[in-house]
């Protein structure tokens, strides 16, 4: 079924992070087989840049609802559960009957970091009366750093055609499949988890002293 319309959510406080990088390629595949697609950021509506009501008019506009999201200490950041409980408490009406989905991206390969937050995601479809359609969990955000897909080679055609896979199963009114989430997985050694984790240290580290933050001194990937 084609001709559906999809709303993208970039829940990152980033406009030009991962969460983008998927949010984008995901609305190319959509636009690429006859939908239309647009992607806002959530960090607009938290900020009082743009009015809920803005929001409301897009979400009125659309089929499909996706949020595409980094992961925040354990769960989604604040301005999407800011976004999300406002939308719940003002606008279930214009979200109700909808297709909802989400995507979760963290900085760590271990993707059952990310199931708090798509089960918060699949609570608030509920809640809302919206088609809960499933949830996808990427591991290796960090790395990626806001990259295009296109120019990932390898990885990010792999992370692509599971997008498409997911967004297809979507537009036919299915739940994800699990065959998209595990091209979506990345996996390596467990005994690489370590070395990763104090290389992702090192990263937050050096960016945190490059923007003025000198109390680095947690280690949040070994802690």
């Amino acid at each position: 079924m084609n001709g559906q319309r999809l709303l993208i959510l970039n829940g990152s406080p980033r406009r030009q992070g991962t969460s983008y990088s998927f949010a984008r390629t995901i609305k190319k595949l959509a636009e690429d087989a006859g939908n239309q697609a647009e992607i806002r950021h959530v960090i607009d509506y938290f900020d009082g840049q743009k009015s809920l009501n803005d929001l409301k008019y897009h979400i009125a506009e659309s089929d499909i609802i996706a949020l595409v999201a980094p992961l925040y200490a354990d769960t989604l950041p604040y301005p999407d559960i800011w976004c999300l409980e406002k939308l719940a408490a003002e606008y279930s009406s214009e979200l109700s009957g909808k297709m909802f989905f989400a995507v979760g991206q963290c900085g760590f390969p271990d993707i059952t970091r990310l199931e708090p937050m798509i089960d918060a995601c699949r609570f608030f479809a509920e809640e809302t009366g919206m088609i809960w359609r499933g949830g996808l969990a990427y591991g290796g955000g960090a790395i990626i750093n806001g990259a295009l897909l296109e120019n990932l080679g390898k990885k990010g055609k792999k992370i692509t055609s599971a997008f498409k896979l997911a967004l297809g199963d979507v537009i036919q009114g299915k739940m994800i499949s699990a065959r998209a989430q595990d091209l979506l997985t990345v996996r390596i050694p467990r005994i690489l988890y370590r070395p990763l984790a104090a290389y992702l240290n090192h990263k937050i580290k050096k960016d945190a002293l490059k923007h003025g933050i000198t109390d680095v001194s947690r280690k949040v990937y070994l802690e």
